[in-house]
């Protein structure tokens, strides 16, 4: 009897709690997970196609992270600091050659592709998990000399031109997945949104991974997610890639003066120009300002504690911006005017962090540079589908977006070559800023892009 009445006794109090806890856990999970797919399938995003290509987004999205955590742990912030930096300029100097090639090329070959959308948007996450076996093959092994570690370089530049072919390639391929319910921009917000949260995610995945079983171990785990994202690309809906009569009525864009950067149309110049200053200034911040926070204490804060904050400001500002860009209604109405203000708005936080550098502003500039970056980007999708005609809009996409990726480059580039010097770093973010304002409100004219 006493042991029936010991087996019929109740958890302790404690066991029954923590099991509680974990079983709600569990259940929030699996409630969190079905509405964010609801939420993906919304809108007819999930007849469409586009609720597809924004899981394939958030897989390479994630794996980009995996690649680029191994990346600046293992070659480029293992070593001091003014060795990173000869190691981060070497990498994007040798990253802006080949958009001299990509640019012109790209549109064309995807066109005569009869599958290119889906195939091209593949072929690049193959590329990716290829060349990242490749790296962590080499990084498998332990104290790498010079020659060993530069010889990384070419896969580390074929990683970054894979990713910006992608970003090409996706962008032409959304249009065509458009559910009558959406517009452009709402689409490239749930595309932005995911952005934000998959490299947060595959970030803090891939740091435990290289915890526990180094670098090459999460460039590994990056490859297999390539994988599953290429997967997700072929299996996306074949009219993705547009069919004859679509593919018959892409035409090319003429290309217009370099103040218009490529662009017939004065609007959407306009509106790229204010885009890729943000875009610029994103490059110039990512690089520069890892650079300043290793080397300037911020208010006597732990240096890993200053690169939180300017890691957390970035999804943030992210997150934020995206949000209210989604919610403007009329976003690409006004753009030259929107994109002034918000490089106003921006340059003078620049001014505020050069004249009062420490944690707040820091954290100030991450946020505002970020948000105003995603709003303006939203707007120039907004202006794109708004004012150049549908039988180029493909084409005029695929432009921005290099323009958009060379400017970030840049900004890097300028950003790593510059002294740490917080004020003078900034007060150039300024004056580049400025410069940006008085270029988005260059006189237009009112017309629409020609159909051919």
């Amino acid at each position: 009897m006493a042991n029936a009445v010991d087996e019929k006794r109740p958890e302790s109090g404690v066991g029954s709690a923590f099991g509680q806890f974990v079983a709600a856990i569990g259940h929030a999970g699996r409630s969190g997970i079905r509405r964010l797919g609801a939420w993906n399938r919304s809108a007819g995003a999930g007849e469409s196609g586009l609720a597809r290509l924004v899981e394939m987004h958030a897989l390479q999205s994630a794996a980009d992270a995996f690649v680029t955590v191994a990346l600046a742990g293992s070659l480029f912030f293992s070593v001091p600091t003014h060795q990173a930096r000869t190691r981060v300029g070497l990498y994007l100097l040798i990253a802006m050659a080949p958009f001299a090639v990509v640019a012109p090329l790209l549109g064309p070959l995807l066109d005569r592709f009869q599958h290119g959308r889906r195939i091209a948007l593949a072929a690049t996450m193959v590329v990716r998990a290829t060349l990242a076996l490749v790296i962590g093959h080499a990084l498998a092994g332990n104290n790498l000399s010079t020659a060993e570690t530069l010889a990384l370089y070419p896969a580390a530049l074929g990683v970054l031109v894979a990713q910006k072919t992608y970003t090409i390639a996706r962008s032409a391929t959304v249009p065509r997945l458009l559910p009558q319910e959406l517009t452009l921009v709402q689409a490239n917000s749930r595309l932005t949104l995911v952005g934000v949260f998959a490299p947060g995610i595959g970030a803090a995945v891939a740091l435990a991974v290289i915890k526990t079983g180094g670098h090459h171990w999460a460039l590994r785990l990056a490859a297999a997610v390539y994988i599953a994202a290429a997967v997700y690309a072929l299996r996306l809906p074949r009219w993705a890639d547009g069919g004859k009569e679509v593919r018959a009525n892409e035409s090319r864009l003429k290309l217009a003066s370099p103040l218009k950067l490529g662009q017939p149309d004065g609007e959407v110049a306009a509106a790229l120009r204010s885009a890729a200053a943000l875009r610029w200034l994103g490059g110039f911040l990512l690089f520069f300002g890892a650079f300043v926070v290793q080397e300037h204490s911020i208010g006597g804060m732990p240096k890993a504690v200053a690169l939180a904050a300017l890691a957390v400001g970035i999804g943030v500002g992210n997150f934020t911006g995206t949000l209210i860009g989604a919610r403007l209604s009329k976003v690409g109405v006004a753009s030259p005017r929107l994109g002034a203000l918000l490089l106003t708005v921006t340059a003078a936080v620049a001014v505020f962090t050069a004249l009062d550098f420490g944690l707040l502003s820091v954290f100030a500039i991450a946020v505002v540079s970020s948000a105003t970056a995603a709003i303006t980007k939203l707007s120039l999708d907004a202006t794109i589908q708004r004012r150049v005609d549908e039988s180029v809009r493909t084409s005029a996409f695929a432009r921005s977006e290099t323009t958009m990726q060379l400017s970030w480059v840049v900004g890097g580039a300028i950003g790593i070559l510059l002294p740490t010097n917080p004020a003078l770093g900034f007060l150039i973010a300024a004056a580049v800023l400025t410069a940006a304002i008085f270029a988005s409100l260059a006189k237009r004219p009112e017309v629409r892009a020609p159909a051919r």
